[in-house]
């Protein structure tokens, strides 16, 4: 065992002793701790009541020989919750901390379908889904991560459904790469084409029953999709190599008007056996 791994056990144990902490998960999955210079280390800590700076701090007074540079209430609120920050035997590492009384309410809303898209330009609520899917456990004497786990083991039919629906209805809004394209604005067509990007992403994840996590590592998940326009990873990359390019552009945006026509396709062949009971809903996609 390494000198990170044996720190982030102490370091766990060390917070576990906090009546009020009842859950401490590992984002990354299965992924190896990095080492110093490579990522960083996020522990969500999920609490009936959020510890005060003094207590948090309190808490790792007794890893002095593990942890430097303590920064206590780095991040006060929002997406991330209160967060506390300090390297790890060398590794950057944060303290996330939210209620568990948030962190349901939070995932009732996502798959309700409340959140199908990104927030505050990076924030993806569904990637919430896919972290805390691969999430390893590392104190949960509740069951409370283990429950979300349980609860998120199958993609939700009506989750899938809406996020088809409000994507696809995105990707027919072609206005601004056309107007880029006529233009031979590589810059306004880079930023219409970020767009569209992400709403072609999130309904071809949604297709394979993924919950997206972010844009980063997306195109690892895309080369293990079965359900997806043919070639589709080479026919992305050219589409962002010709768009790169004002003498070009007319070929990117043709390179992708074939993607997203093949998704749609794709989507409507599948909507009847994977997805959609509602005629309906079926014919608006």
């Amino acid at each position: 065992m390494n000198n990170v791994e044996t720190g982030l056990n102490k370091l766990v144990r060390a917070l576990a002793q906090h009546n009020s902490i009842r859950a401490i998960g590992l984002s990354g999955g299965a992924r190896a701790l990095p080492q110093p210079g490579e990522a960083d280390i996020d522990l969500f800590v999920y609490c009936s009541v959020i510890p005060s700076e003094n207590e948090r701090k309190e808490m790792l007074v007794s890893l002095v020989e593990e942890i430097e540079q303590i920064q206590i209430g780095k991040l006060e609120s929002g997406h991330w919750g209160e967060g506390d920050c300090f390297l790890l035997n060398g590794v950057e590492t944060w303290l996330l901390y939210f209620t568990i009384e948030e962190a349901r309410a939070e995932l009732d809303a996502i798959l309700a379908g409340q959140y199908l898209g990104r927030l505050d330009s990076y924030y993806y609520p569904i990637g919430r889904c896919a972290m805390w899917k691969v999430m390893r456990i590392l104190h949960d004497p509740d069951g409370f991560l283990q429950s979300i786990k349980l609860r998120l083991e199958n993609y939700p039919h009506e989750l899938a459904s809406a996020v088809l629906e409000h994507h696809l209805h995105a990707l027919d809004d072609v206005e601004d790469l056309e107007r880029a394209v006529q233009r031979q604005d590589v810059f306004f067509y880079h930023f219409a084409f970020d767009l569209a990007l992400d709403h072609f992403l999130q309904a071809l994840f949604a297709l394979n029953k993924e919950y997206f996590p972010s844009r980063k590592r997306s195109e690892a998940y895309l080369r293990k999709f079965k359900l997806k326009p043919a070639e589709c990873e080479g026919r992305l990359h050219q589409v962002v190599a010709c768009g790169a390019n004002a003498k070009t552009l007319e070929q990117s945006y043709k390179i992708w008007n074939g993607l997203r026509h093949d998704l749609k396709a794709l989507i409507k062949d599948h909507a009847k056996t994977v997805f959609f009971n509602d005629e309906v809903r079926k014919e608006r996609i």
